[in-house]
């Protein structure tokens, strides 16, 4: 039992004596001021238990209340109980943090699996910003949850066939006269990109010249007309109609098609594991559409059976989601083919038979709400059981103060010019801050790497991941303020220090020692950092992390304002010190890990 668990203990016996009444486990709070107490304990619920007012239960509660072993004393601040601890909490609180050579982790999932489906490209271009977003949310998903004890899958679906991967492969084929990475020194997926963009950019010089001829201006007409004058011209466009031909010839296993088609995916796939590389990304399972995409049809005709779907007259397969607050959602085209819901649909059930997981979490933009209202909604009616432990992480925007993003134009943002300018955007503020520490050409560009990586990812998961964000590379590096920047920093402060130390001894021999506040306040901070990961778990969300950490090194910061370290008044309280110090650069570095982000030891 921990120091924490053993304050809750407290509690629980001395509700219990009082008014013979058990009660579940609970959070205790954290008093807004210092003054009020160490930790509170809400009475809302026991009072409501007790028929009681929570504010005389408080009241009551600590008049009767007797102090064990780490309690100095107890008072009302309206409907909480504030506990203050004793210096032999403090200190024992350190020591058990020493101990446990995993503090942070966990077993809150112990026994359970959860897969996370993240990244999802498309095999046309390189990855955007918007992936980014989407790789970072993710990997910090699949760290958090296992280190809340949690089997982890990381899952991701690469979406390598449709009509947007043709176009890529038509506009190569006719353009670029055998152009390969290797001839061209352009990386894979760039290059493929390139050619979705000539495609695009023909298209568009087909489609003018299209309305000039037939004096069409699509700003005079109305939405429904526009879109039926944008459809004919794709139906009769000599670029769609040889592109939807190629497709034919793909899933009909053309041989010198999908010869093409693989070459260039392979290609894509390089530049991606280059991409993934860089940002600290790595998966545990790939699936294919090419491969899935057919997946789902013999579920639609079980629930045909079953009454789940209905026919329509022309063949084509539906679902009525009305009595839902939706509306009939097409499963299953009248000439059979699927749609994207019928693979989802498959692809779903065959992961369940596969993995047997406990809940599935989807990391998608929230672009797609509407879709995953639905798929969860079928998996449901259909009878699986498993389909209540689908999630949705649905996640704003993430774009460039230029606005949305828009390959198809070539008008885009994509990953790897972004780390490229992070990296330079670092080594540019690294250059101009003040070093006391002499370090080589080859460790500046290695810390302009990671800080600049760093402060990427911290832009990204710092924030709510429902809210929209708009980067700017030059307010995310900053050694003051919300940073990852100023995290690593703290954590080189502190490995400067320690390295100036001699062998720290164990403070356990240490008696009677009174703790200030300032260092009592950074131990019941570093207390909350296995709490916070599981929340963080619960919740889905990186950002209860990242405030954390950005609110232990503030803590560190103004300890180390007000107390010397490694000039302490006395033997016992440097040792004390340094143990502190050496935790908290463990709970950062352990934190910022969790967050996919390195800690450098120098800056």
């Amino acid at each position: 039992m921990n120091t924490i668990d053993k304050i809750k203990q407290d509690i629980k016996t001395n509700i219990e004596s009082i008014y013979s009444q058990k009660i579940d486990d609970f959070d205790l709070d954290i008093p807004p001021q210092e003054e009020l107490g160490d930790y509170a304990f809400p009475c809302f619920d026991l009072a409501k238990k007790l028929s009681k007012n929570p504010v005389e239960l408080a009241k009551e509660l600590a008049d009767k209340y007797q102090t064990g072993e780490f309690i100095n004393n107890t008072k009302n601040v309206g409907p909480y109980l504030n506990i203050f601890v004793n210096n032999d909490f403090v200190k024992e609180s350190i020591n058990e943090i020493i101990k446990n050579k995993k503090f942070g982790q966990s077993k809150f999932g112990k026994n359970k699996k959860v897969l996370i489906e993240f990244s999802g490209p498309n095999t046309n271009k390189p990855q955007h910003i918007g992936h980014v977003r989407n790789d970072c949310l993710g990997q910090s998903l699949v760290n958090i949850y296992r280190a809340t004890g949690y089997k982890t899958v990381a899952v991701n679906i690469i979406n390598d066939r449709g009509i947007h991967i043709i176009k890529s492969m038509l506009a190569w084929q006719k353009f670029a006269k055998g152009e390969t990475p290797e001839s061209s020194g352009i990386k894979g997926d760039h290059l493929v990109g390139k050619y979705y963009v000539k495609f695009g950019q023909l298209l568009k010089e087909e489609e003018n010249e299209y309305y000039s001829t037939k004096n069409i201006n699509l700003a005079d007409l109305e939405n429904l007309e526009r879109k039926k004058i944008e459809e004919e011209f794709l139906q009769q466009s000599p670029l769609m109609v040889e592109a939807r031909k190629m497709l034919i010839a793909w899933e009909n296993n053309d041989p010198e098609i999908r010869k093409l088609w693989k070459m260039m995916n392979d290609w894509v796939y390089v530049g991606y594991d280059k991409t993934y590389h860089d940002l600290g990304i790595e998966f545990d399972h790939l699936d294919f559409e090419s491969e899935n995409y057919l997946l789902g049809k013999n579920i639609i005709e079980e629930g045909l059976k079953n009454k789940v779907f209905f026919k329509k007259e022309d063949g084509s397969v539906w679902i009525d989601l009305s009595d839902e607050g939706l509306d009939e959602k097409l499963v299953l085209r009248s000439d059979g083919t699927s749609v994207y819901i019928t693979q989802d649909l498959g692809t779903a059930h065959r992961r369940y038979k596969k993995f047997k997981f406990n809940s599935l979490i989807y990391v998608v933009a929230n672009e797609q709400d509407y879709h995953f209202k639905v798929l969860f909604l079928i998996l449901k009616k259909l009878g699986y059981t498993w389909a209540e432990s689908l999630y949705h992480l649905s996640y704003g925007m993430f774009s460039l103060p230029g606005g949305k993003i828009k390959s198809r134009e070539g008008k885009t943002a994509d990953a790897d010019e972004l780390i490229v300018t992070m990296i330079a955007q670092a080594k540019e503020i690294m250059a101009k801050a003040e070093k006391k520490i002499t370090t080589s050409e080859k460790e500046n560009r290695e810390i302009a790497r990671i800080v600049g990586l760093g402060a990427l990812k911290f832009f990204i998961l710092g924030a709510n991941p429902q809210k929209n964000i708009v980067f700017k590379p030059e307010e995310s590096i900053s050694f003051d303020g919300y940073t990852g920047t100023f995290i690593q920093y703290t954590h080189a402060r502190i490995s400067t220090i320690l390295s100036k130390a001699d062998k720290i001894s164990k403070i356990s021999k240490i008696k009677d020692f009174d703790f200030n506040k300032e260092e009592k306040k950074l131990t019941k901070f570093l207390l909350m950092f296995t709490n916070t990961i599981q929340k963080s778990a619960i919740n889905q969300n990186p950002s209860l992390l990242t405030q954390y950490l950005f609110d232990l090194a503030k803590t560190y910061n103004n300890f180390y304002q007000q107390h010397s370290v490694l000039n302490a008044d006395n033997k016992d309280t440097k040792q004390i010190r340094l143990s502190i110090s050496k935790l908290t650069k463990q709970v950062l570095k352990d934190g910022l890990a969790l967050l996919g982000i390195e800690a450098p030891d120098v800056m």
